[in-house]
This record gives C-alpha cells, sequence and structure tokens, in this order.
C-alpha cells in the first residue's frame, strides 16, 4: 500500500465520482438534528455534536478534495420521502449557517474600518496638535496617548484582518463545501 496522507485513511473514496465520503451512523432520522429544537425537519437545528463532527471532518479533508456525506440507517428502516425531508431541513440549516457568516464578516468589515478611521484619526490629530498645544507635561502625555492610542486601533484592525477574517473565511468554504455535499442514505451492513 502506498504511503497515504492520514485523512485518507480515515475516509474512505467514492471511485464513482471520486469524493471522500464522511460517514455517520444512525438510529434514526431524528438523530440529525438537534433533539431540544421542537420545529419541524425542515426548520431545525442540526444536532451539535453532528455539526461539530462534520465540521472536524471536513477540516480533515483539504478543501480542494470534494465531499460526499453518507448516513447509514439500520436495516429495513429508510424512509425515502422522509430523507427528502431530511435532506432539505440539513440544507436550509448550512444555508442559515452561511448566512450567519456572512453578517458576522459584515460586522468585522466594519469594526475594521472604524478601527482604521479611528487609529488615523489620532494619530493625525496628535501630529497636528502636538506642535499648537504648547510644551506641558498634561499636553504631552494626552498628545503621546492619542498616539498610543491610534497605533492600538490599528493594529487591532491588522490582528482583525489577518486572524479574525482568516478563520471566517476558512469556515465559510468549509460550510460551502458541506452545503455542496451530496447527502446519501444507505443501510448499515447486517452484522454492524
Amino acid at each position: 500500500m502506498q504511503n497515504q496522507p492520514g485523512f485518507q485513511q480515515v475516509y474512505s473514496q467514492n471511485r464513482a465520482n471520486g469524493r471522500y465520503v464522511i460517514e455517520i451512523a444512525l438510529d434514526q432520522y431524528s438523530d440529525i438534528f438537534n433533539e431540544w429544537d421542537p420545529a419541524p425537519f425542515k426548520r431545525r437545528d442540526l444536532d451539535p455534536y453532528l455539526q461539530q463532527y462534520l465540521e472536524e471532518s471536513s477540516d480533515e479533508i483539504p478543501l480542494r478534495y470534494p465531499l460526499e456525506i453518507c448516513f447509514q440507517l439500520p436495516q429495513k428502516s429508510r424512509d425515502r420521502p422522509l430523507e427528502k425531508t431530511v435532506c432539505d431541513g440539513f440544507q436550509n440549516c448550512l444555508a442559515f449557517r452561511l448566512y450567519l457568516l456572512s453578517q458576522e464578516q459584515q460586522r468585522l468589515n466594519r469594526c475594521v474600518l472604524l478601527f482604521v478611521l479611528a487609529g488615523f484619526s489620532l494619530i493625525g490629530s496628535a501630529t497636528l496638535f502636538r506642535d499648537r498645544l504648547g510644551e506641558t507635561i498634561l499636553i504631552s502625555t494626552l498628545v503621546e496617548g492619542a498616539v498610543v492610542s491610534g497605533w492600538v486601533f490599528l493594529w487591532e484592525a491588522v490582528s482583525l484582518i489577518i486572524f479574525k477574517k482568516r478563520e471566517l473565511r476558512h469556515r465559510y468554504r468549509s460550510y460551502q463545501r458541506l452545503q455542496q455535499a451530496p447527502i446519501i442514505f444507505a443501510e448499515l451492513p447486517p452484522d454492524a
């Protein structure tokens, strides 16, 4: 056997379409959704453990590889009409997560803009007023405080762009990939 990356040893690959399969064994269809959410399947939130498992599995398989989600049910328990409803609910939940992530990205962009404007305003004001206000300890302290505060605002903007925005973009792409993954229902083998 060739020396394969770790994820290829854990996740099977569908030879027909080249997608890596995230397999989830269920006792019943309702295991996909949060048991505390009383909404119908089409509007119900995902089970938190399933959501975490899907996120972690998606992170383990590099983004360049497409996915397929396979829900496995006990023998003779499949209900094909219910599977359509479950798929719709699953897709709705992922679409809502993508919406929330895009809202968070917009809020982050507004914060970055605000921090940049505040930083440059404080540094610019301190530079302009440094020579005009005279040299007293209080004025000097205020001017230096404004410069330091300006740099703190600018650093926070850079930090949000480099770290937080990157993390949000990764989560967004991960959820997009999960949303685009075909959902397959199968029966568990009799000996499982």
